[in-house]
């Protein structure tokens, strides 16, 4: 009786633990597929639609980094003490995501000074994205 239980005990959390991993990949790939789209939305100047975009990646942000507690569940056993940092990398992309919007609303920048101001903000959303993947991801780092 005893051996079932524990086998059951340890199924159990090898499949909450891939499913986890799954998840968190999916949420990964739905975050990189936003900032792609806003990326484009910059390159081909469309200001409207790139607004739009990033109240996207916002709410993609909040979905998947904006509780310590998600991330720690989707975080591997012995990654889940870096969940802090990925929390607050969704916190510095959203600070950033509030920038841009300022930008655009702000109707006193030159069209080449707001869109200087709005790239560098994007440029740190990448940097937030990558400092994150560098210090959390699970990857040999040998």
């Amino acid at each position: 009786m005893f051996k079932k239980t524990l086998v059951s005990i340890i199924a159990t959390a090898g499949i909450i633990s891939s499913l986890g991993a799954e998840t968190l990949k999916h949420d990964m790939g739905v975050l990189a597929t936003s900032l792609s789209m806003v990326q484009r939305g910059f390159m081909i100047n469309d200001r409207d639609k790139t607004i739009v975009l990033l109240a996207d990646l916002k709410k993609n942000i909040y979905h998947t980094l904006g509780d310590n507690e998600k991330v720690i569940a989707l975080l591997p056993e012995e990654l889940k003490y870096k969940s802090r940092i990925a929390v607050n990398s969704g916190k510095m992309i959203n600070t950033y995501i509030a920038e841009i919007e300022a930008i655009y609303y702000d109707k006193t920048l030159s069209p080449i000074k707001a869109q200087i101001e709005a790239q560098t903000a994007l440029i740190n959303i990448q940097v937030q994205c990558y400092k994150c993947h560098n210090l959390v991801r699970d990857w040999d780092k040998k």
